[in-house]
């Protein structure tokens, strides 16, 4: 199934009801001037509090502010953010998917700081520890599983960006056909992967399909699917969004998965076309009834504000969901040498509305993709549950 539907235009975007009302570089400025002030201040009150010069190696005093200076510059912005409208761009839009790793710098000054006796550089750490712990600690707990879900239909969902210059496209390909997964979500999925897709099994174990077959760019999106689809299957194109929509058929339930790759940040144009692209999304989510799966290469982490206002359209994060959050899905392989670092970040997520309760997950191993590719067990709540 190919058909390219356009959906009723959208409600007036996020963005425009809720102008940027403050540049990113101020709100920047005001969190980095206020940690590196502090010593200054300090100083005004104690002409002895944490002077440069009582350290035996000065430099490193100095050096452990300008470290808290600019995490706090970066940390002040992603608060502001979530309490007013902060017109961010791309670096700060990476800025904040890197900034729980960032963070580690923090407790290592503290702890410096705290041995050479620099009390003022240490609680200045701390209150950044404070904040990471606050970032990442929700997310390594897992929810409890609501009695529902003890005897609700599975489904079985593989989430796998292929990479669209991937050098082993069709030992990618018979992986998922492999992983016996109920439904395949690929990014990615041009038209010359979907051939090898095919050739590998695919056409047999997944023949029900949603994709654009005229779709060649890097961006284009496949659900296939081993269970029928329903009649409203299809591509949808959602102001700059567009999705790949199957309504799937589980024991009689049908439920929405939904495949999308928005476009990633440095692209020319990206971080705006991405946020719109998010921004259609958001809207369009509460419009779907019964059980509801978006997944992909969303090209975000967890930690864009943009990516909590899409959550609260309805949606729940269902790795975090299972403590999950430190698994990371990305590497930079395709930017050398920066691959050896290796995984650094989870662009790709799942998803769910409250009629969906994420089981368990665990990742599969990258087939000469950048990304590394999970399969996530899914009970499905029907209206009667």
């Amino acid at each position: 199934m190919s058909t390219q539907t356009p959906s009723p235009p959208i409600r007036e975007s996020f963005r425009q009801r809720n102008r940027r009302r403050v540049p990113s570089f101020l709100t920047a400025l005001i969190g980095g001037v206020f940690f590196a002030a502090l010593p200054f201040v300090a100083r005004q009150i104690d002409g002895s509090a944490d002077e440069f010069s009582s350290s035996s190696v000065p430099i490193l005093p100095a050096i452990g502010w300008i470290i808290i200076a600019g995490l706090g510059a970066v940390v002040v912005t992603h608060w502001l953010q979530t309490v007013f409208s902060v017109d961010d761009g791309s670096i700060v839009a990476v800025l904040y998917d890197v900034l729980p790793l960032l963070l580690f710098a923090a407790p290592v000054v503290g702890i410096w700081a705290l041995l050479t006796d620099h009390l003022l550089l240490a609680a200045a750490a701390g209150l950044l520890v404070g904040y990471h712990l606050m970032l990442v600690v929700p997310r390594l707990i897992s929810d409890r599983m609501p009695t529902w879900a003890h005897h609700a239909p599975r489904l079985r969902v593989v989430v796998a960006n292929v990479y669209v210059d991937n050098p082993t496209p069709h030992a990618a390909a018979q992986q998922l056909v492999h992983t016996d997964a109920d439904v395949i979500v690929i990014a990615e999925a041009t038209p010359a992967f979907m051939a090898h897709f095919d050739d590998a099994g695919g056409s047999e174990s997944h023949p029900h399909r949603v994709f654009d077959p005229a779709d060649t760019s890097d961006y284009a999106v496949a659900v296939a699917s081993r269970l029928p689809l329903g009649p409203n299957s299809s591509i949808r194109v959602i102001g700059a969004l567009k999705l790949a929509v199957a309504e799937v058929d589980v024991d009689g339930l049908m439920a929405t998965v939904a495949a999308l790759n928005p476009m990633a940040t440095f692209d020319p144009g990206g971080h705006d076309t991405w946020k719109d692209q998010i921004e259609a999304l958001q809207e369009w989510v509460p419009t779907v009834t019964g059980p509801l799966v978006v997944a992909g290469d969303l090209n975000t982490t967890r930690y864009r504000p943009e990516f909590e206002d899409l959550l609260k359209s309805g949606l729940n994060d269902a790795i975090d969901s299972l403590g999950q959050a430190w698994k990371p899905s990305f590497s930079l392989k395709s930017v050398w040498p920066l691959g050896a670092f290796g995984l650094i970040a989870r662009l790709d997520h799942a998803l769910v509305n409250d009629k969906v309760h994420a089981l368990r997950v665990y990742n599969l191993r990258a087939r000469g993709s950048d990304h590394l590719p999970f399969l996530i067990t899914l009970a499905l709540r029907s209206d009667a549950g």
